[in-house]
């Protein structure tokens, strides 16, 4: 799990899996944006699962109930927004959410998170539809 922002952390499944036994970063939310659902559930985090396939554009309602539950659970807590392996989908929307708040273009976000998360390796076919949805 890597933090992005103050309360936005970013993660593959295997992350939010671990939270069911140990949650030293006070997640609140967990948001999956894979297909798969995490099994192991804390009582006292708040699971949404928002799926969009891999690879290919996300549809603009699915963006925008991704960016409204964004917006709703950072208010009160901290969320940890995960895929299959945190590389893709996951740091995607995170510079998108960072973009839609005005703290920075998604490119510059993108490389931000790179630089904290060296591994990532966005879609170019899911980047360009994040770009439309944001213009």
């Amino acid at each position: 799990m890597t933090r992005i922002w103050e309360r936005l952390f970013i993660g593959g499944l295997a992350d939010a899996e671990q939270l069911a036994a140990d949650n030293p970063e006070r997640i609140t939310t967990v948001v999956t944006l894979c297909n798969l659902v995490v099994q192991e559930k804390r009582w006292d985090i708040n699971y949404l699962h928002l799926p969009f396939e891999h690879g290919l554009p996300v549809p603009v309602r699915k963006f925008d109930s991704i960016i409204d539950a964004l917006a709703e659970n950072i208010r009160w807590g901290r969320v940890l927004m995960h895929c299959n392996q945190g590389v893709c989908r996951a740091p995607s929307i995170a510079a998108a959410w960072m973009h839609v708040v005005g703290f920075r273009n998604i490119d510059t976000a993108l490389d931000e998170i790179r630089r904290a998360r060296p591994d990532i390796w966005p879609s170019e076919i899911l980047l360009e539809s994040l770009r439309r949805h944001l213009a």
